[in-house]
């Protein structure tokens, strides 16, 4: 599961990771969580355009939801079964997007039965993409809401000492694969994927009205050593 994550990148970075003529002028945000607006890629709608970007909710709402309190359940979409669900498949077949992040955060279980959260970074990448579904909801007033998930998989033998489960990431050579795929065969396999490393941080994180650099700070706890290869 990816309930947190960061995007602190210059916007210069952001606009060449995706070739983009124009964006907003992002801040950096260091604990972006679900309901929040993201920062978002899509396929563009004409051939030779190059990609636009959009502002949806994270929290997918399907086009059938009757209201948009579902969002808060469907921050993630598992890769194992996204063409199957209900909630997903018709965004799956038709709706990809790229979601750009600095870093994402999981709570790893203790012996204690506290949770110790880990800032996760792609090595010898400032910037990295979710693979990502949207969707646009029509509420009773009229009002259009576009919102996203992300999608998850298994977390490798490195990672899953930390979660079970792990983002789904799109290197620059497959961003085209997968925004425009529409079955399983477009998912990015394993070894095409961001290689990261993990570190322990404050459990400020965990309250979504904290936002600043020092969420993302190294922290040293007694039992794990201060920085880790995942995969």
């Amino acid at each position: 599961m990816c309930a947190r994550f960061s995007l602190t990148s210059p916007i210069e970075a952001v606009r060449n990771l995706f070739k983009l003529n124009e964006s907003p002028n992002l801040r950096a945000s260091y604990n972006i969580a679900p309901t929040n607006s993201v920062f978002a890629v899509r396929a563009p709608e004409y051939p030779d355009e190059n990609l636009r970007y959009f502002m949806p909710q994270w929290g997918l709402i399907p086009t059938w939801a009757k209201d948009k309190s579902i969002a808060a359940k469907l921050i993630n979409a598992r890769s194992e079964t996204v063409s199957e669900k209900p909630s997903f498949r018709s965004a799956f077949k038709s709706r990809r997007c790229l979601i750009p992040a600095s870093g994402f955060f999981e709570w790893k279980k203790t012996e204690d039965g506290t949770k110790q959260p880990y800032y996760i970074q792609a090595e010898n990448q400032p910037i990295f993409s979710f693979a990502g579904l949207w969707e646009n909801w029509t509420a009773t007033d009229g009002t259009i809401i576009e919102s996203c998930t992300l999608l998850t998989q298994a977390a490798t033998s490195e990672f899953e000492s930390i979660h079970s489960r792990m983002p789904v990431t799109v290197n620059p050579d497959y961003h085209e694969n997968w925004l425009v795929g529409s079955d399983n065969s477009s998912l990015p396999p394993h070894n095409s994927q961001a290689v990261f490393t993990a570190y322990p941080v404050n459990k400020r994180v965990g309250n979504v009205r904290e936002n600043d650099a020092d969420l993302i700070k190294r922290i040293e706890i007694s039992d794990t050593p201060i920085q880790r290869s995942l995969f």
